[in-house]
This record gives C-alpha cells, sequence and structure tokens, in this order.
C-alpha cells in the first residue's frame, strides 16, 4: 500500500453491476487497485477508457 500522494494521483471509482471498487491513476497509468481490478495496473488512461465503455461499466473521478 503506499502511503504517500502526488498531485498527480487520481482516485477512479469504478461501478460494474457485481461490485464497485477503485483505483489510483498517477500520470493516466494505473498504479494501484482494488483486488479485483488488480490486473488494470500498469494500464493507461485510453486503453482503460475503451475497456470499461467495451464492458458498460462506469468509472468516475472520486473528488479529494
Amino acid at each position: 500500500m503506499r502511503s504517500t500522494a502526488t498531485q498527480n494521483e487520481v482516485l477512479v471509482r469504478v461501478v460494474a453491476p457485481h461490485f464497485v471498487a477503485g483505483m489510483v491513476l498517477e500520470n493516466d497509468v494505473v498504479v494501484e487497485a482494488a483486488p479485483i481490478l488488480r490486473w488494470a495496473v500498469g494500464r493507461g488512461m485510453g486503453w482503460l477508457r475503451a475497456y470499461l465503455a467495451r464492458k458498460g461499466w462506469r468509472a468516475s473521478v472520486v473528488d479529494k
């Protein structure tokens, strides 16, 4: 688990029919994710947007 946040860090909430989970993006790359989204670590935002749209899942940025 990471303990320091950077200015380029964004928390994203993913809502799917069977789960709600979060992931942390830094410079538009997933650096940390809930266990159900662990496969997304290292993926870029463009790829994630396309994947989420294909699955019909929703994603939103969580405000600090």
